[in-house]
């Protein structure tokens, strides 16, 4: 991640006002600013992909918290039905 006020990259100095945008944003991605949710796309993107556990982008650690969480409470809800699925299966066989 680029510290420098004055970096001289086009996508770097653009990719940091959209990162202040989403600071400041009064809308926000779940009232519906189009600047807010492309921003949050792009760090979930990064987040899935991201292995640092000290990683820079903004939110990366939250956002792959969450997606784990979700993750989890999927592979629950299968172990769930694949269960119930098998009890109803031992249940036909034993009649």
């Amino acid at each position: 991640r680029c510290n420098s006020s004055t970096c001289k990259s086009l996508n770097c100095r653009k990719m940091k006002s959209y990162l202040k945008h989403v600071d400041t944003c009064q809308v926000k991605a779940s009232g519906g600013c189009k600047i807010c949710k492309r921003i949050w796309t792009l760090l979930r993107i990064h987040a899935q992909q991201c292995k640092s556990s000290s990683c820079p982008i903004p939110q990366c650690n939250a956002i792959r918290k969450r997606i784990r969480q979700l993750q989890q409470k999927q592979q629950a809800m299968d172990d769930r039905r694949r269960q119930e699925m098998n009890r109803h299966y031992r249940m036909g066989k034993m009649s």
